[in-house]
């Protein structure tokens, strides 16, 4: 939790809601005293949730709420101000605040009651926007069209109809490519090439396509998210996707220059 205060008295009552109270056990409380410090601290490590003290019995504060947004716009910002009154109280929220407090409300009760309510708010927001990710990948895939007998006796199926072994090693290939691509540890200017190339050019050679290539991140990336929180399976959706847009390039690479691009066994990025 990142707390903007302008005065030590609204500081103690969020102090005083985290601490006394066991359902925050384990939440760490940050605290600054303007919006460029806290801009600083949200851009540098994670904040599940910004409490600003907005000070004045005014909507003075709602450029500040425009500046925390602007600094993550998906983490919840509570505002407590002095205050009563609903017309800055809608200031505040059409500003962006996904709660406002009076302060004479804002007792330990009121504001822990905030917290877990935005907090748990943002997680199933999360939810749904990977959900949604998801099922515009599986559309996208050969899963989202239905294939005719006659195209797949052919040999116009899908990979994974066509060639299910095949498929599968595809699989566990994309998954490595998927740990080594996002990898929190490792150096994010230095993409796994050679791996990226060689799953593309495995695709191109069982005469796939697009399709072919969303199957497999589709698939992959199902099973990367089994049993990670939120947050994560939300970074692997984003950066996930980021990686499938690379790929995609790859295989138009290996369209275009077609057996003339090969990757040798053992070749390194």
């Amino acid at each position: 939790m990142l707390l903007v205060e302008s005065g030590p008295a609204s500081g103690q009552v969020v102090r005083d809601a985290i601490t006394g109270h066991a359902t925050m056990d384990g939440c760490e409380l940050l605290s600054v005293a303007t919006v460029a410090e806290a801009q600083v601290i949200m851009g540098q490590q994670p904040i599940d949730v910004v409490v600003l003290d907005a000070g004045d019995a005014d909507a003075h504060g709602v450029w500040d709420v425009g500046g925390l947004r602007a600094a993550g716009v998906d983490i919840p910002i509570i505002v407590v101000n002095g205050a009563s009154d609903a017309e800055v109280a809608n200031a505040y929220i059409q500003a962006g605040a996904r709660d406002y407090l009076p302060r004479a409300d804002a007792g330990p009760s009121s504001l822990r009651r905030a917290v877990i309510h935005a907090t748990g708010r943002r997680r199933q927001d999360r939810i749904e926007d990977n959900r949604r990710s998801l099922a515009n990948d599986r559309d996208m895939s050969s899963a989202g069209r239905a294939t005719s007998v006659t195209a797949h006796l052919a040999g116009h199926g899908s990979i994974r109809e066509r060639e299910p072994a095949a498929f599968a090693n595809l699989v566990e290939q994309y998954l490595v490519l998927f740990r080594e691509y996002l990898d929190p540890r490792g150096d994010h200017h230095v993409r796994p090439l050679s791996t990226m190339a060689r799953i593309t050019t495995s695709i191109g050679d069982e005469g796939g396509g697009p399709r072919d290539l969303l199957d497999l991140h589709v698939v992959a990336l199902e099973r990367a998210i089994l049993g990670t929180t939120v947050e994560r399976t939300s970074a692997l959706v984003f950066e996930g996707r980021l990686l499938a847009i690379e790929m995609m390039g790859l295989l138009v690479d290996y369209y275009r220059l077609g057996h003339r691009r090969r990757v040798a066994p053992g070749d390194r990025a």
